[in-house]
């Protein structure tokens, strides 16, 4: 299994001075809503366990809305080769302390740091560039990018 991406020109500044240069950067390899839902994650696991399908799209369905709860009561949850979930809060600033009520205070963003041994293992699976004619216009194809493009196998779930 590789991660796709592919190539994208960036504005660098350094010092002032602008230069252009191109990047790698992730490509997700779906629609707009298509990627893995508890459902299709739900078929993955039951293909690898004696738990049938419904079972476990079940437990993912209720361990989701048990996060939430976890999070509604100020709590962390951290499961154990996946990662942590955890709540961020903000509120304006006060000349007084005691001016910081409930109604001031608001959920930011909600945060999932992964486990350090996923991080890990994810870094090391390979990458692996998603060939020019799939996504740079047929008139900007160099002769060069057509010969990459030669070498390379198309990522699954690309037309």
């Amino acid at each position: 299994m590789s991660i796709p991406y592919v190539v994208r020109k960036k504005a660098n500044v350094i010092k002032g001075e602008r230069e252009e240069m191109w990047y790698a950067v992730a490509k997700k390899l779906q629609k707009k809503g298509g990627g893995v839902t508890e459902e299709d994650l739900a078929w993955m696991i039951s293909d690898h366990t004696t738990f049938s399908r419904g079972e476990i799209q079940g437990l993912i369905i209720e361990l989701a809305a048990t996060i939430e709860k976890v999070l509604e009561m100020g709590r962390s949850v951290t499961i154990k080769d996946l990662g942590t979930f955890q709540t961020s809060l903000t509120s304006k600033g006060f000349k007084d302390p005691t001016q910081i009520t409930p109604s001031e205070v608001s959920v930011s963003r909600i945060y999932f740091t992964a486990d350090r041994g996923l991080a890990y293992r994810m870094k090391q699976v390979p990458c692996l560039r998603v060939p020019f004619k799939y996504y740079f216009p047929k008139e900007l194809l160099t002769k060069e990018m057509q010969e990459e493009d030669a070498t390379l196998p198309a990522p699954d779930g690309i037309e």
